[in-house]
C-alpha cells in the first residue's frame, strides 16, 4: 500500500504531465509528431536498425519528436516547431525521466517514469536507454539535446532519451547559444520556425555504456513564403566554438549521407537582413569584448565566492527542511497507518462479536441435541438385547407348532415322490425291456427270412 502511495504521489508531483509513444515500424514517419518538421518530412538517411522512433508529449500535446539510439543510447536527433516567447530555459536542477517500454516492451507504463519507481517493475531495466547512474562520477551531467524544443516552465521534467552527456560549462554555453539562435530567427520567421538538433557521437563512452558526442548540431528551417535554412555546429572539444555552416555543409558533416530538411528548406539566407542575423549568430566568441584586468578577476573571484556560499546555504537549508519535511510526513504517515490500523482492527472485533456469539450458541445447542440422541440411542441398544431374548424364547413354541404341518406335509409329499419314483422305474423297466425283445424278434425274423431266399436263388 505504502509503495502504490508513492507511485501515486510522484505521478501526481510531474507538473507537465510527460508522455511518449513508441512508433511501431508499421508507421509512417513520427504518425502524430510529424508537425514538428516542415512540411511534415522527416529527415532522410538515418536509417539504423538500432533507432527507435518517439513521439514526445508534454502538458496534454506532442511538443517534439525524438530520433533515439539504443546502440549510443543517446538521441541521434530532436525536432520541434519552435513558439514566440519558448527561450531555452537553461540548465538547472531537473526531475529526469526513462522509458520503461524501450526495456520491456509488454510493461504497462505508457509514459515516463522516475529510475526508482520502476526499477522492480521493469525487466531489463538499462538494457537499451541510459540511466541516470550511468552518469554518476563521470564528469557529464545529462543535458536535453533541444533546449529549444522545452518549455520554458515545464524545464524541471525531462526524459534521458532527449539528453546527451554533457559538461557544465559545455552544457551552459549550448543552452544559451541555442536560445540566441531561437530569439534572433523568430524575429524573421515568427511561427514558422524549425529546428532539428542532433549528436554526432564519438568513440568515447561513460561506462562503456553511453556515446559522448563528438559535436552537436543544429538547423534551422525558416518556412516562410521566401524559405531559407541555415545550420550550426559546435564541438565537445571547445565548448567556446559555434560554426554557423550551410545546410549543405553540415549535411556532409553528418554520416550516412542524410538530408535534414525534405521540403523547400534547402535554401541558404538570402536577404540582406537574413545575412545579417547569420553573420551575427555566427560571430565567434572569441571576437566579443570580453572584460580583463586585476579589477575584473577579483571582482569575479568575490562574486564567484558569494555565489558558492550562498549555494552552500541554500543547499544547507534544502536539506534541513528536507529532512524535516520528510520527518513530519513520514511520522505523521506512520500515525495515521497506526490509526487506520488501531480503528480498523477494534472495529473488526466490535463487529464479529454478534456472530461469534449466536455461532457459539448454536454450537452449544447442536452439541446438547447431538447428546442427547447418542444417549437415547444407547438406552435403546442396551434394552433391545433381554427384550429381543424374551421375544424369541416367546415365539419358540409358536413357530415349532406352526411348522408340523408344514413338515408333515414335506414328509408326506417325499414318500410320495418315492413312490412315484419306483413305479417309474418299473415301467420303464418293463418298457426298455419290452424293446429289447421286440429288437431282438425283429432282427432274427429278418435274418432268417434272408437265409431262406439265399437258398432259393442258389437252386435256380
Amino acid at each position: 500500500m505504502k509503495a502504490t502511495l508513492v507511485l501515486a504521489v510522484s505521478l501526481l508531483a510531474l507538473p507537465p504531465l510527460l508522455r511518449t509513444r513508441l512508433l511501431r515500424e508499421d508507421e509512417g514517419g513520427f504518425a502524430e509528431c510529424n508537425q514538428f518538421f516542415a512540411g511534415e518530412q522527416p529527415p532522410e538517411g538515418f536509417s539504423d536498425p538500432g533507432y527507435v522512433r518517439i513521439c514526445q508529449r508534454q502538458g496534454g500535446e506532442q511538443r517534439f519528436a525524438t530520433l533515439y539510439s539504443i546502440r549510443d543510447k543517446i538521441p541521434v536527433y530532436s525536432a520541434c516547431k519552435y513558439e514566440h516567447g519558448q527561450a531555452a530555459p537553461g540548465t538547472g536542477t531537473r526531475t529526469w525521466l526513462i522509458e520503461p517500454q524501450l526495456d520491456d516492451s509488454d510493461s504497462t507504463f505508457d509514459e515516463p517514469m522516475k529510475e526508482a519507481d520502476v526499477t522492480n517493475n521493469v525487466d531489463s531495466l538499462g538494457r537499451q536507454q541510459a540511466l541516470i547512474e550511468d552518469y554518476a562520477s563521470s564528469g557529464y551531467q545529462p543535458e536535453p539535446l533541444n533546449p529549444s524544443c522545452l518549455d520554458k516552465d515545464n524545464s524541471q521534467a525531462a526524459t534521458l532519451t532527449d539528453a546527451v552527456p554533457m559538461t557544465q560549462g559545455f552544457a551552459e554555453d549550448w543552452s544559451v547559444d541555442v536560445g540566441h539562435i531561437a530569439e534572433r530567427l523568430a524575429q524573421l520567421c515568427r511561427d514558422n520556425l524549425y529546428f532539428i538538433a542532433g549528436a554526432v557521437p564519438s568513440d568515447l563512452k561513460i561506462k562503456d555504456k553511453v556515446s559522448v558526442p563528438e559535436f552537436l548540431w543544429l538547423a534551422a528551417c525558416c518556412n516562410t513564403p521566401e524559405a531559407w535554412s541555415m545550420g550550426f555546429v559546435k564541438k565537445m572539444a571547445d565548448q567556446s566554438s559555434l560554426e554557423g555552416v550551410t545546410l549543405e555543409e553540415l549535411e556532409k558533416r553528418l554520416p550516412g549521407g542524410a538530408q535534414v530538411f525534405m521540403s523547400t528548406c534547402n535554401g541558404d539566407a538570402k536577404t540582406v537582413e537574413q545575412n545579417e542575423i547569420v553573420q551575427t549568430i555566427s560571430q565567434p566568441k572569441s571576437t566579443q569584448a570580453v572584460p580583463t584586468g586585476p579589477f575584473f578577476w577579483t571582482f569575479q573571484f568575490i562574486a564567484r565566492l558569494l555565489f558558492g556560499i550562498a549555494k552552500t546555504v541554500f543547499s544547507v537549508l534544502w536539506f534541513i527542511v528536507k529532512q524535516f519535511y520528510d520527518l513530519v510526513v513520514g511520522r505523521l504517515y506512520s500515525l495515521w497507518n497506526g490509526v487506520v490500523t488501531y480503528f480498523g482492527g477494534v472495529s473488526t472485533v466490535l463487529y464479529s462479536i454478534p456472530f461469534d456469539t449466536i455461532q457459539v450458541i448454536r454450537n452449544i445447542l447442536c452439541g446438547f441435541v447431538k447428546f442427547v440422541d447418542n444417549v437415547l440411542t444407547l438406552v435403546g441398544m442396551i434394552v433391545s438385547v433381554p427384550l429381543h431374548f424374551l421375544l424369541d424364547i416367546a415365539s419358540f413354541p409358536v413357530h415349532t407348532l406352526c411348522a408340523v404341518p408344514s413338515v408333515g406335509k414335506d414328509i408326506a409329499s417325499g414318500i410320495g415322490g418315492i413312490f412315484c419314483l419306483i413305479i417309474s422305474g418299473v415301467v420303464s423297466l418293463v418298457d426298455c425291456s419290452y424293446c429289447v425283445v421286440s429288437y431282438g424278434l425283429k432282427k432274427f425274423i429278418q435274418r432268417a427270412l434272408g437265409q431262406t431266399e439265399s437258398n432259393d436263388d442258389l437252386q435256380l
